[in-house]
């Protein structure tokens, strides 16, 4: 009887814990995030991605150039049209408060690709007005596989105060027009919004030049000698 009574308590149990409710997808912000845009719940044909940004920092949405189409796709923003051409590519970025600089550390994000779309993702950025190809990942075309990668951002140097900084995804090897590549949030062991980490200082102030260092203090000296005449 005892082994009966123990069978039926485990069988309930498990009963129990199908039928409970599974916990929701928590999407939580990379630590030292300075921005990031949440793709969950998104339907991935949105005409942006909200982003948001933190303390001196003002957030760029994620968009499409107009190169791109619109595209379903739940938890991303999808998009359609990679035909190489310079109007198709996703933009993001910020813009760092007067007075502050940025010193960037690492880009986190995701793609999920079809087997029509894009081969490769190129990014580049405004740093040298999107000119040089700063890095290129190579796709997996199943339509399942997510592609999660943390670009090193370090060698950008800082992002001085009043600057707008954008970061441009490129998709290239496309056999289709209709090929799509979605951005997806990153994954490692748990969901993270797609971010830029870093820190955000106060910008230093220059250094007056030798010169003018000079020129002040000469300044000084005849004003005192100017009112020591009158003094007199």
């Amino acid at each position: 009887m005892k082994r009966v009574a123990a069978a039926i308590i485990a069988v309930a149990a498990m009963v129990l814990l199908m039928s409970a409710p599974r916990a929701a997808r928590a999407d939580i912000a990379m630590t030292g995030s300075i921005v990031y845009w949440n793709q969950y719940g998104q339907t991935g044909s949105q005409t942006a991605t909200p982003g948001t940004g933190s303390a001196y920092i003002q957030a760029i949405d994620m968009t499409r150039g107009s190169g791109l189409g619109a595209n379903a796709g739940s938890n991303s923003l999808n998009s359609k049209g990679w035909t190489s051409e310079a109007t198709d590519y996703v933009e993001f970025g910020f813009t760092v408060s007067q007075g502050y600089e940025a010193l960037l550390d690492k880009l986190y994000f995701a793609t999920k690709v079809s087997s029509t779309g894009p081969t490769s993702l190129i990014i580049k950025t405004s740093a040298d007005g999107f000119a040089s190809t700063f890095n290129t990942i190579a796709q997996v075309n199943d339509g399942s596989t997510y592609t999660n990668k943390a670009i090193d951002l370090s060698g950008l140097g800082p992002i001085a105060g009043g600057t707008t900084f954008t970061i441009r995804f490129y998709g290239d090897g496309a056999s289709s027009a209709n090929g799509t590549m979605r951005i997806c949030d990153y994954y490692d062991g748990g969901y993270y919004y797609d971010s830029i980490t870093g820190i955000v200082t106060a910008q230093a102030s220059p250094a007056p030049l030798p010169g003018a260092v000079w020129l002040l203090g000469s300044g000084i000296v005849g004003l005192l000698g100017f009112r020591k005449k009158f003094a007199l």
